[in-house]
């Protein structure tokens, strides 16, 4: 078996022949490329549906596998948002404003450079029962000036993955306003793209203290968790996130993983098939069905599973691989 860096642990396939049959096994690796010289971007708008207006300085959220932390802005004055220079992959954006129903949508950039994407965004009298105005500025105005301009230097920074000039300014952010809960995300997420897990932790403890029942934070952390071998809190934060958000497949997705890498293959495989249910389209999700199923005996099935992730990776960066153990399995006898 090839030799491996200990962080490099997801959705690496390694070609390698077990006691009695071969495996497909996972290595540290997302769904994008993060050296790809080419930038791809999601941006849009978002407007009040009740009057069609641009909706000022409400929060917006990207996120990459249904769950992991890409980007948090604000609308501009004319309710515009852009996240520029992002590599190529699934995203999707999220608004969860005071005083609004929340709503997301999917951006798909496999294939398109660019998203744009139109939220209309309903009052919710349930979050604000008063009627009064949402509380959205209100909010925002208690970041000092100061304070907002480290972070969007910050935002800047990594942007163009210059993480330690980030996580700099998102540091003086973060300590000139330390309830800062934009520029904690984003400081987690620079620490996670750079595998400072310990670090990446205390920044997302942190905006949990601000936010408790954020599952996307929560979520995070238990992945963090996960990649520290720390498989019982993993565990614990994974299951309590997906609680609050069980459509979250990056959530279900890692928590397979953290069960096929404790040997707990009878769980992993209620929670690969979710994550198939959720984003069927998700090739290394299919790779790890094929390394659950052959794990459980299920050979033929395993080999639909890696079949089905060379039709939707068919240039992928394993599909040799793939290919030649797709023939080693199928020239098996059968049992």
């Amino acid at each position: 078996m090839f030799c491996n860096r200990p962080w490099r642990q997801l959705f690496l396939v390694l070609f390698s022949l077990l006691v009695t049959a071969p495996v497909l096994a996972q290595r540290d690796r997302d769904t994008w490329n993060p050296s790809s010289p080419t930038s791809f971007e999601v941006s849009g708008q978002v407007r009040l549906a009740d009057t069609g207006q641009p909706a000022q300085r409400i929060p917006v959220r990207l996120e990459r596998f249904g769950g992991g932390l890409v980007d948090q802005i604000d609308t501009d004055g004319s309710g515009r948002f852009r996240f520029p220079n992002l590599p190529r992959g699934y995203y999707r954006v999220v608004i969860n404003a005071p005083g609004f129903r929340p709503t997301q949508q999917d951006a798909d950039l496999q294939v398109l450079f660019r998203a744009q994407l139109l939220f209309e965004i309903t009052s919710d009298p349930s979050k604000n029962p008063s009627g009064a105005a949402p509380l959205t500025d209100v909010i925002n105005a208690k970041v000092p000036a100061d304070a907002r301009e480290e972070y969007d230097r910050g935002r800047a920074a990594a942007a163009k993955k210059d993480y330690p000039t980030a996580i700099l300014h998102l540091r003086k952010a973060v300590g000139t306003y330390p309830q800062y809960f934009s520029a904690y995300v984003l400081l987690a997420t620079a620490f996670m793209d750079t595998r400072q897990w310990t670090d990446a932790e205390q920044a997302l403890l942190r905006a949990l203290e601000i936010k408790p029942d954020d599952s996307i934070i929560i979520l995070a952390l238990g992945e963090v968790y996960w990649r520290q071998k720390r498989y019982e809190d993993a565990e614990k934060n994974l299951l309590d996130g997906l609680k609050i958000e069980d459509k979250s497949w990056h959530g279900h997705f890692t928590l397979a993983r953290l069960y096929l890498e404790t040997n707990q293959t009878i769980k992993a495989a209620p929670e690969i098939g979710r994550t198939l249910q959720l984003k069927p389209d998700f090739a290394e999700a299919h790779l790890l069905a094929g390394n659950i199923l052959l794990k459980l005996n299920q050979r033929d099935r395993a080999i639909v599973e890696y079949q089905e992730y060379l039709r939707l990776a068919p240039k992928g960066e394993f599909a040799d691989q793939a290919q030649d153990l797709i023939k080693k399995l199928s020239a098996m006898p059968p049992k």
